[in-house]
């Protein structure tokens, strides 16, 4: 138990200070550029404030437990004080760097289970043993009649663990949607291209196109073009791929999901380690998120809707990065049952394929129309049969949101399913949904479907799963199952 005041490492002065820095770049140059005899005084006088607000942050900011609450108290001039008891406490959060690491340190991140501040209630820098003390603490200390003594003993019953593979962890890369990455990435090769003639006064695109006759386009100069496009799509995507590999092993490294006393830990990572602890009755819904890939494979990324887990820049709550119907019948169904939905699962009426398809394709029309009366330069072939491959696609992007929309209604959850290219499946348990709206314009109201938007309880504001088209019969069930 930590029940005297501590203070954050004191590398956190020198985090604050780079910190300070970054935010006040550009009026640090605007100052900088202007050359006068105060300016060398005025710069020594505006760090040494920096690094006094610096040092006079870390001395006031303290953290301590007693009587089942967190207590932390910070600021420079103005103090504030919270408080949180450990039954609020949604996730908790040690993070080690590289550089953590090399000083045996690492960050504790808090959450509680309020919705009104979106970032943690409070962070701390202190040494890996007092952080797993802590954690400890909160996630045992909860029950009145926790024994202090038994904790360690706790620790070695009623654990089940899961421990990825390298094998698992090249699927999930492989698997997971790049396509927009391998687009952007030819973009950035075709700039990088472009720079490289700039510098050494030669044209790479050039020669790769030297025998093909923009203006008089035949057959083979038609076949010349496409395959030698395809071909780059396709060498950028294996590339894309490799480094997607690489990037996921070292991310995912060693990515444990352990359930012990009611709580989720997870924790993974090569270079920069991650570790996270959710008690099991904060999870308010569950993601199953599927590529098209997967999709065809029945594999998904199972990810968690909490709080403070997965809202940071970049972070993903993942729960297990590839899982599959096994997975979900061995490990979560003795973990989370109210998780695993039984009821009936409802799709849209066939007769809003069309609403699927229509309002979509019009758009990619009307955008790939203008561009054929403003572009000149390329042939009148090209252009058709460019506005014809994308019309199809967006139809077949159309086709599949609707085979992959469904919904369905329990007492204890609701299923929503959604999405094209990426299908995403949300189990939400009822004591989680904050609200309902059903959304109907004239030409819904007249085929009797509506839209539905599920707002979840999480800590991010815009957590709302929306289900298009489906039948407005369903209204009366959800309205009937939503727990008030």
């Amino acid at each position: 138990m930590i029940d005297k005041p501590t203070r954050n490492h004191w590398i956190i002065i020198i985090q604050d200070l780079i910190k300070s820095i970054r935010s006040l770049i550009v009026f640090i140059i605007a100052v900088v550029s202007v050359r006068g005899k105060y300016t060398i005084p005025c710069g020594i006088i505006f760090v040494i404030g920096l690094v006094f607000m610096a040092i006079k942050r870390w001395y006031n900011t303290v953290y301590y437990a007693k009587d089942n609450i967190l207590f932390y108290n910070t600021g420079v001039f103005e103090m504030s004080k919270q408080e949180i008891p450990f039954d609020k406490i949604s996730t908790i959060d040690i993070g080690q760097s590289l550089l953590d690491r090399i000083f045996g340190i690492c960050t504790v991140k808090i959450d509680s289970g309020s919705t009104a501040n979106k970032d943690s209630e409070f962070k701390i820098k202190t040494s890996y043993e007092i952080a797993e003390k802590l954690r400890d603490t909160i996630l045992n200390v909860q029950d009145e009649n926790t024994n202090f003594e038994d904790i360690e003993e706790g620790k070695k019953e009623n654990t089940i663990k899961r421990v990825i593979t390298i094998k698992e962890i090249v699927k999930y890369a492989v698997t997971k949607g790049k396509l927009v990455w391998a687009m952007g990435a030819y973009f950035a090769v075709m700039n990088f291209a472009d720079d490289i003639e700039k510098f050494t006064e030669t044209s790479i695109i050039k020669n790769l196109t030297d025998s093909i006759d923009i203006n008089n386009l035949f057959l083979e100069n038609r076949i010349k073009l496409i395959a030698m496009i395809l071909g780059m799509l396709i060498m950028v995507y294996v590339v894309v791929t490799i480094v997607s590999i690489i990037f996921e092993i070292i991310k995912m490294y060693n990515f444990t999901v352990k359930v012990q006393n009611k709580n989720f830990n997870i924790s993974y990572g090569l270079l920069s380690k991650k570790e996270y602890s959710i008690p099991i009755e904060k999870i308010h819904a569950l993601k199953y998120k599927q590529s098209i890939m997967q999709q065809l494979l029945g594999i998904y990324t199972l990810e968690a809707i909490t709080i403070g887990y997965g809202d940071e820049k970049n972070e993903k709550a993942i729960l297990y990065p590839i899982a599959n119907d096994k997975f979900k019948e061995e490990f979560l169904s003795s973990i989370l049952p109210e998780m695993i939905f039984s009821g009936e699962v409802r799709k849209p009426p066939k007769s809003s394929l069309k609403r699927f398809i229509f309002m979509r394709t019009l758009i990619f029309l009307v955008i790939l129309i203008g561009l054929y009366f403003i572009i000149y330069a390329i042939p009148v072939e090209i252009k058709v049969g460019v506005i014809v491959v994308i019309t199809l696609f967006s139809m077949l992007l159309g086709y599949l949101n609707y085979k992959n929309t469904s919904l369905g209604v329990t007492e204890k959850s609701i299923i929503a399913s959604s999405g094209s290219l990426t299908k995403t499946t949300t189990l939400i348990k009822q004591s989680s949904i904050q609200s309902i709206e059903k959304i109907q314009n004239p030409f819904q109201r007249k085929a009797k479907v509506c839209d539905y938007k599920i707002d979840i309880y999480a800590n991010v504001l815009a957590e709302v799963v929306k289900v298009r088209h489906m039948d407005e019969s369903l209204n009366s069930e959800l309205d009937k199952n939503l727990i008030m």
